[in-house]
């Protein structure tokens, strides 16, 4: 097998060296950048737009401006001829139960059906949006440690640490989505058992509203209904907050009402959700930035021309975007060098002996780490590509590109020496000339298959080939 190359790009850019000016203003984002659970979005915490990366919290006591909800309730039968063009999702495009939907359904049909029976599913679904919660700046402070680095004029350690901008707001989603199942002998729905669990359902959507009880009338006879055609309830909720003493398990209509009360009383707090938007800022916006920093007056590259705070603050950030584009580079080039020296040496511990492979290893097939499934990736292909000269040369990239003959260390120290309110990196031709280095080439093997986890399957025909 070849040994392919990946080209790591090491900036959110399309274009490079397109940088973010501060005239750019608020930006709001509504992608896959805001959707992995593994991040943690937080009003007031930094982020850097141009690398996707969330920064410290640089704000303290964050005080919030009072968010509005949009509810929606909605009871659909559900067609199985239709039920793959079926979806699930708001006008923020939140899609992420359809295919929970889908699974539900084929769950409930599995479990309720036998040859005889025809099964038939209803949807009910509580869908809230919360947005307009966003910072109150006027009544919100930075955090005593990022003042300071502010005043002492420390303005790399700050954007280090905070980012070149903040969260201002972010819009959630929660859902709690149930899926009714019932069976019948024919393939005809009935009707008449659908109007009676909407009208037990009814009362519920108006005690949500506020405006009745969740009681209803003839429970004995629809309970009666629902035994006699198998009723399962099948429920998945997403974004929920904390509820103590809250119960989501229900078994029949009344837990079923319970369970939907507590979802909905889960849903009203402004801090959960699944965030559906982040709006962010750029801090040189933000006035309590303005006046911990005190921008003095500087002169301009002509003799006795004055630079106006607005052209200070907007050099600023494009510099602050460039060094954050410097910090990501370098740390993907470093990290890089520790995936592949921590995976050569865990191939070592515990495959090998003597630095030979122990019998029966070094042709087990490997589980693609990025995509989850297995070629013909074994131990011992791996092991060969993590040789002693390609590891060094992965931590001389790095060297090369932060303390080279044109390394990125020339462009910072340049950059500060032109004063970082006064120049653009663009004009310093320490900083144009590195941006092709942002780019780190390694295996993508390595990528893939580092850390070597074992396939579960293994196909030892073709594993040694």
């Amino acid at each position: 097998m070849k040994n392919k190359v990946l080209i790591v790009i090491s900036v959110f850019i399309l274009v490079a060296g397109l940088t973010v000016s501060s005239n750019a203003g608020p930006i709001v984002i509504r992608d896959a950048r805001i959707t992995d659970l593994a991040y943690t979005p937080a009003l007031g915490r930094g982020y850097t737009l141009i690398t996707n990366t969330y920064q410290s919290m640089c704000m303290q006591n964050v005080v919030t401006t009072e968010p509005v909800y949009d509810f929606q309730y909605t009871f659909e039968s559900i067609e199985k001829e239709s039920q793959d063009r079926k979806t699930v999702s708001t006008e923020n495009r939140v899609d992420y139960s359809t295919r929970a939907l889908q699974v539900m359904v084929n769950a409930n049909a599995s479990a309720t059906t036998d040859t005889q029976e025809t099964s038939h599913s209803i949807k009910v679904e509580l869908n809230m949006d919360t947005y307009y919660a966003s910072v109150d700046e006027a009544r919100t402070n930075l955090s005593g440690p990022a003042k300071n680095l502010l005043a002492n004029k420390d303005l790399p350690g700050f954007f280090h640490a905070c980012g070149t901008n903040y969260i201002r707001s972010l819009g959630r989603n929660a859902k709690f989505l149930s899926v009714f199942t019932y069976t019948s002998k024919s393939t005809t729905r009935d009707r008449a058992f659908e109007a009676g669990l909407r009208l037990e359902l009814t009362g519920l959507a108006k005690a949500l509203a506020g405006g009745g009880s969740v009681s209803s009338t003839n429970k004995g006879d629809f309970h009666s209904m629902a035994s006699e055609r198998k009723l399962i309830i099948n429920t998945r909720a997403w974004g929920l907050g904390k509820n103590e003493g809250a119960t989501l398990i229900s078994y029949d209509i009344e837990t079923f009402k319970a369970a939907v009360k507590d979802a909905f009383i889960s849903m009203q707090n402004p801090m959960t959700g699944r965030i559906t938007t982040m709006e962010v800022v750029p801090w040189v916006e933000y006035t309590g930035f303005q006046d911990a920093i005190s921008l003095e007056q500087i002169e301009g590259e002509m003799v006795g021309e004055k630079v106006p705070n607005y052209r200070k603050k907007d050099v600023l950030n494009q510099n602050a975007e460039f060094l954050g584009e410097i910090e990501k580079a370098d740390r993907n080039k470093v990290n890089n060098y520790y995936t592949a020296k921590l995976c050569k040496e865990h191939i070592n511990a515990n495959f090998k002996k003597d630095d030979k492979f122990i019998e029966g290893y070094a042709n087990l097939i490997l589980m693609n780490n990025r995509t989850g499934t297995s070629s013909d990736m074994t131990l011992d292909k791996l092991d060969k590509l993590l040789t002693t000269e390609y590891v060094d040369g992965l931590l001389k990239q790095r060297d090369d590109f932060m303390y080279g003959s044109n390394g990125a260390e020339k462009c910072i120290d340049k950059m500060f020496g032109a004063d970082m309110f006064r120049t653009t990196w663009g004009k310093i031709n320490e900083c144009t000339g590195i941006r092709k280095s942002f780019i780190s080439i390694v295996s993508s093997d390595i990528i893939d298959y580092c850390m070597p986890t074992i396939a579960p399957v293994q196909n030892t025909a073709g594993a040694g080939k």
